[in-house]
């Protein structure tokens, strides 16, 4: 069974933009829409899993403090009420 979640990372991960910075020899990465998620690395998979992993954040922040995010939809279940 694949999650909602996992399939919407490998979603925006593929709208990902690479771009490989001469002045720091390194590849960079971001996702348009997003802001704060961003990353960079030597080769491109390096670079692609460190966006993945900053991606996963942003999400998780994002459900903690209740915020939109653009694209996914999840049910109001996800909030445990512990009063």
């Amino acid at each position: 069974m694949e999650l909602a979640l996992s399939k919407y990372i490998e979603k925006l991960l593929s709208r990902a933009r690479y771009e490989y910075d001469d002045s720091v020899k390194q590849w960079a990465a971001w996702i348009e829409g997003l802001p704060g998620v961003y990353a960079q690395g030597q080769e491109v998979e390096e670079t692609r899993q460190e966006l993945a992993s900053t991606l996963e954040e942003y999400i998780l922040i994002s459900i903690s403090e209740r915020k939109k995010i653009p694209g996914f939809e999840f049910s109001k279940k996800l909030y445990v009420k512990t009063r």
